[in-house]
Parts: structure tokens; C-alpha cells; sequence
């Protein structure tokens, strides 16, 4: 048998980030814990700011995830929250839970089911309300717990009169219970920081991984002091483990580390992970019953001081040095999806929605102004040569 490895708090996780890798990783108020305990608990519930919600440490992020039968089975592993959007799949993922909560009808009550789409400036209130209504027909609930404006980009984007105007008239009519963002992009703190002065936003569900974004953890502190929730996605850092040589040796896991890292912060409500089988929920549930230990405490650390000139932020601090306008950060997102998370077909897709002078046509021919504007010092261009090439 394994020898327990010691558990390791908030603070001590700064301090070994800081000497293992280098970096300046993010990391909130320590927050005193139980010891870990010795078989693995049931997943834990943790209130959501102040919807009156409770919500799973670990939610199910449906993003690409057509499958019922994998819904329900999270439902029975003790999980919650559901993650999904009018537009993944064509709505075929909401179809997916709505089938699967109808397999679990007596459970219903205790479900939490997010859902959104994005801001469209130009769209009007009984359109929103129309998506809405689309919704809640796919889910075959008579309610949305957190309805999200998706992938918010710019502090205009949350102020748009519309989308509010169709959230009152949700909410009166019961239809929606609590107003969410989502965001993933380099712009997102400066949202964060602009929702939380708007005063209408109840919920953040946001990318929050140990590399990225300096001011998130006080940005997140902030938020829920005025009863924001906060459910994280994407806290492993761009799936890239499999570039580190032995990196997850003696049973170590990147992806259940980085989620019970992000759980170390009494402001994460829950983290939603994508699944892909019934042996991923398994483990994923049986690895936050147990705090982050000193070894996966190193390994994180390790990762972040290998991807420090590697991992692509999204930032697009690199974008105004483009001479051909290319979308840099939404392509490297795009290539990311396929070469570190397998959904090649989802990325080839976004790729060809791009307009033409957006896509990286161009790199193969530039002298790439952009890796000197680039703020971590990455091989910008040749990443982008690669996408075009993987893309196209």
C-alpha cells in the first residue's frame, strides 16, 4: 500500500509555488481545513455566494458531451451541477441532461442546472428571451437555477439594456432563479472587476488555473464579499502534461491536483470537469475527498515552471503588433482544443468560423513582430504556423 502523503494548505502551496517554480502564482487567504481523511468522502456540498444555492466541489461541465447514461451516473457519484449551453452542440447537450434528470426524477429537486449563451449587442430582449424559453423546453425544467452571459470579453459586453430587460422578465416569471458570466479570455479580469461594481451578477463561472490571471484571487475575494459564487473550469493549465517528462509519476493526476488547488480557495464554490467516461467520475470524486498534498503541490509547480514560456494565456497583449490582424489568442485557443484536448472536430469548426483576415493564413510568410509583443516570451509564430496547419 502507498504511504498517505502529507496535505498541504493554501499558504504552504504559495510558498512551495514560489521555491518549485518561480512564479507568481496566484493563490488566495489560507483557509484552515480538516486533516484528509482516510478513505475517500462523499463530494462535499459548498453554498454558491448568496443564491441560497448548494452546489458540488466538483460540477459536470457538459461542454462536448452528448451522453445521458454519463450525466446520470455523476447525478449517483454524489454530483450536483450541471455546466452546459443552449449553443454546444446545437443543444443537443442540454437535450442530453434533460434526458438524464428525467432518468433521476426523484434526485430533481436537489439539482443545480446552469445554462447560457453569449451577448449579442444587436439582439433583442424577446430574442433572449426566446433562447431562454429554447432552453428550458431542451432541459424539460420549468426553471434555470443560473442563466450566464457567455464568454464575456469587454465591461460593454455585461452592460448590454436587452439581455437585462429579458433577465427581469425571466426572472418575474420565475423562469430564471440567478444572473451568471462566464469568461475566459485576457479581458476577464477587467469584467470581473466591472460586474462586481454593476451590482446584477450573482454568479462567476470562470477559467482559473495556478499560471494565469495575477489579480484573480483578489478580484475573486472581492466578489465574494459582495455574494458572488464562483465555479471554476479550465484549472489545469492548457492539458499539457503530456509534455513533461514523467511528470504524473507514482500515480500523480494534473487534472484532479489543479481541481483540489482551486478548491483550496474558500471563494471556488465547485469546479466543473469535463468527463469523458464513467472511470473519470470515479476517480475525480474519490480525489477531492482528500486535500492537496505536498506532492501534487510539486508537480503543480513543476508544470508551471515548465509551461511558463509555453502556455498561452489568451491575454492578446500580442495582438495589436500584427500587421495582418490575426485573431492570435482565439487561434491558439482553437489549437489547444485540438492538439491538448483531443476536440478536433469543435476546433476545426471555431477555426472556420473566424473571418478570413482573422485566421493565420498570413504567419507563414511574416516576420512575427508578435513573439516580440508577447509578454511570456512563447514561439508565438511558430504556434500559429502550426495551427494554420492543423486548422485549415
Amino acid at each position: 500500500m502507498t504511504a498517505a502523503r502529507p496535505a498541504i494548505d493554501r499558504r504552504a502551496f504559495l510558498k512551495l509555488g514560489a521555491a518549485a517554480s518561480g512564479l507568481a502564482i496566484g493563490c488566495g487567504r489560507a483557509s484552515r481545513e480538516p486533516a484528509a481523511p482516510a478513505e475517500p468522502a462523499a463530494v462535499r456540498l459548498r453554498a454558491l455566494g448568496g443564491t441560497g444555492l448548494e452546489v458540488s466541489e466538483v460540477s459536470f461541465g457538459a461542454h462536448g458531451v452528448d451522453n445521458p447514461p454519463l450525466m446520470s451516473a455523476a447525478l449517483e457519484a454524489g454530483i450536483n451541477t450541471f455546466a452546459t449551453s443552449g449553443k454546444y452542440l446545437d443543444g443537443r447537450e442540454e437535450e442530453a441532461l434533460g434526458r438524464a434528470l428525467r432518468e433521476v426524477a426523484s434526485d430533481r429537486g436537489r439539482v443545480v442546472v446552469m445554462t447560457g449563451n453569449p451577448v449579442d449587442v444587436h439582439q433583442s430582449a424577446s430574442s433572449v428571451l426566446g433562447d431562454i424559453d429554447a432552453s428550458l423546453r431542451r432541459l424539460g425544467r420549468d426553471h434555470i437555477d443560473v442563466y450566464y452571459a457567455a464568454d464575456l470579453r469587454t465591461p460593454a459586453e455585461l452592460r448590454v439594456d436587452a439581455f437585462h430587460e429579458a433577465i427581469a422578465a425571466a426572472k418575474q416569471a420565475g423562469k430564471v432563479r440567478h444572473l451568471g458570466l462566464s469568461g475566459h479570455s485576457g479581458g476577464m479580469q477587467e469584467v470581473l472587476n466591472a460586474a462586481i461594481e454593476d451590482g446584477r451578477f450573482e454568479v462567476f463561472f470562470i477559467k482559473y488555473d495556478f499560471v494565469s490571471y495575477p489579480d484573480l484571487d483578489s478580484i475573486l475575494e472581492r466578489a465574494a464579499a459582495r455574494g458572488i459564487g464562483t465555479i471554476a473550469f479550465k484549472t489545469n493549465a492548457g492539458n499539457r502534461q503530456r509534455e513533461v517528462k514523467e511528470l504524473e509519476a507514482g500515480g500523480l493526476s494534473l487534472r484532479e491536483a489543479s481541481v483540489k488547488w482551486a478548491l483550496l480557495n474558500p471563494a471556488v464554490a465547485s469546479v466543473a470537469v469535463t468527463f469523458g467516461s464513467f472511470e473519470q467520475i470515479r476517480e475525480m470524486t474519490a480525489a477531492v475527498g482528500s486535500r492537496l498534498n505536498l506532492a501534487e503541490a510539486a508537480m503543480l509547480g513543476r508544470y508551471a515552471d515548465e509551461m511558463r514560456h509555453r502556455y498561452c494565456r489568451f491575454c492578446a497583449q500580442c495582438e495589436p503588433s500584427c500587421p495582418h490582424g490575426v485573431a492570435i489568442a482565439d487561434v491558439n485557443r482553437y489549437f489547444m482544443y485540438s492538439a491538448y484536448y483531443d476536440r478536433h472536430a469543435e476546433a476545426r469548426q471555431r477555426y472556420a468560423a473566424l473571418p478570413p483576415q482573422r485566421a493565420a493564413t498570413a504567419c507563414a510568410g511574416c516576420n512575427a513582430p508578435c513573439e516580440a509583443a508577447c509578454p511570456f516570451v512563447r514561439p508565438v509564430w511558430a504556434e500559429l504556423v502550426e495551427a494554420h496547419r492543423r486548422l485549415a
